[in-house]
């Protein structure tokens, strides 16, 4: 339905936190549950995926050229926007769109850059799920929290082309769904980064008892199977209207 190929959505992953393993997967699957699918009409799957495809050229977005692109009058996008928990968009003084549920025009931590403007994300993970839904190959530019080392990953739809270096783990919490409506990006965007190693990330979180990792593979499957429930009835594949 929208282009994801779905062998392997199901992959178990393995993490730790605090020195004792924690089933990742199945956190990570019941924070997609909770919290993504609390409201997803049709109508607001298709402005999400407008308003995240707007951003993707580079400038803010207004309502009435959202409208366009969901073929509906800006009164109705101004109703759907206030569906959203309100730390999922983030608007310039002039209520233009300048960020959107992990993709922003603001500088970040994290470069999400593609062949034709250089973007943002929140956090990792954010840039593992945004290809698929922009249909575009892209490359992310961050640092390890730890070590400070550069850290590049290249990006196509749906998958991780290439990491270096090779052994990048990403750290994960598991967020709770009061804190993200109050804040997403402190109850978990904040916590969603990536190390350069799994040593690296041992290191780092030793002592806390609210992380854990997956490796990049393992994250790309969690990335795949969030677009698959987020956007049951939208055909990723299409091309943005207006």
């Amino acid at each position: 339905m929208n282009g994801v190929k779905q062998k392997s959505l199901e992959a178990p992953m393995s993490g730790e936190r605090g020195g004792r393993a924690i089933d990742t997967h199945a956190a990570f699957t019941d924070y997609l549950m909770r919290w993504l699918l609390a409201v997803n009409t049709s109508e607001m799957q298709r402005l999400s995926v407008a308003l995240y495809r707007l951003i993707g050229r580079g400038t803010p977005v207004v309502r009435e050229q959202l409208g366009a692109a969901c073929e509906t009058s800006g009164e109705r996008v101004t109703q759907l926007l206030l569906e959203f928990p309100p730390t999922t968009v983030a608007f310039d003084e002039n209520g233009a769109i300048m960020a959107f549920g992990g993709l922003s025009l603001t500088p970040t931590h994290h470069r999400f850059v593609t062949k034709e403007v250089a973007l943002y994300t929140w956090c990792v993970f954010d840039a593992l799920f945004l290809p698929e839904i922009l249909d575009i190959s892209a490359t992310l530019l961050t640092r390890c929290p730890s070590s400070g080392a550069e850290l590049t990953v290249e990006l196509a739809p749906g998958e991780v082309r290439a990491a270096r270096p090779s052994g990048c783990v990403m750290s994960i919490v598991t967020p709770d769904n009061k804190a993200c409506c109050d804040n997403l990006r402190t109850a978990f965007c904040d916590h969603v980064n990536l190390f350069k190693d799994e040593q690296t990330f041992r290191t780092w979180s030793q002592g806390r008892h609210d992380v854990g990792f997956v490796t990049l593979q393992e994250a790309q499957l969690s990335a795949r199977r969030r677009n698959a429930l987020r956007y049951p009835d939208v055909e990723l594949s299409a091309p943005l209207l207006g």
